[in-house]
């Protein structure tokens, strides 16, 4: 597994995610329009140029060469903690891919220094993101209702 920066030149790669109903109904309840997919790439890109951390497209060796599945996140969020994100196409769901990735994703906020808390964000219906949290270590702290006054649930983990 490969995680590289999100560049300029990676917006199509992005719009396979955001665009994919199956992928989005998981993470966020439905597909974004495509000015919120506009807005989100341009803040990620500006993240990506200003922060030690950011958003990265994932990879996996592929007999071609690589194979785009989907993206990781690794920030820090308004309390201080390091947020995690992933998403993952569909049909790299169930492969161990997402295990790997939250694991990908712990390591590097674990060579910031010691005492990291990091969070994660989930649909209370998304079982199987529950899932790889809880097997990483995570623990539900918290259900609540996002801006677009969706459930969602915190999980945290400390390192």
């Amino acid at each position: 597994m490969k995680l590289v920066k999100f560049g300029s030149d990676d917006r199509a790669l992005w719009e396979r995610l955001v665009f994919n109903e199956e992928a989005m109904r998981q993470n966020y309840g439905r597909t974004f329009t495509a000015a919120e997919a506009d807005l989100l790439f341009s803040t990620m890109l500006e993240a990506n140029e200003t922060g030690p951390f950011g958003f990265y497209k994932v990879t996996v060796p592929a007999a071609d060469g690589e194979t785009y599945i989907g993206m990781g996140a690794l920030n820090r969020n308004e309390n201080g903690a390091f947020e995690i994100e992933y998403m993952l196409l569909p049909r790299f769901w169930n492969r161990g891919y997402g295990t790997a990735l939250v694991e990908t994703l712990l390591q590097m906020a674990e060579v910031s220094g010691p005492n990291q808390t990091v969070e994660a964000i989930t649909d209370p219906d998304n079982t199987y993101s529950k899932r790889i949290l809880e097997h990483a270590g995570f623990v539900l702290v918290k259900q609540y209702r996002n801006d677009d006054g969706e459930p969602a649930e915190l999980y945290r983990k400390e390192l």
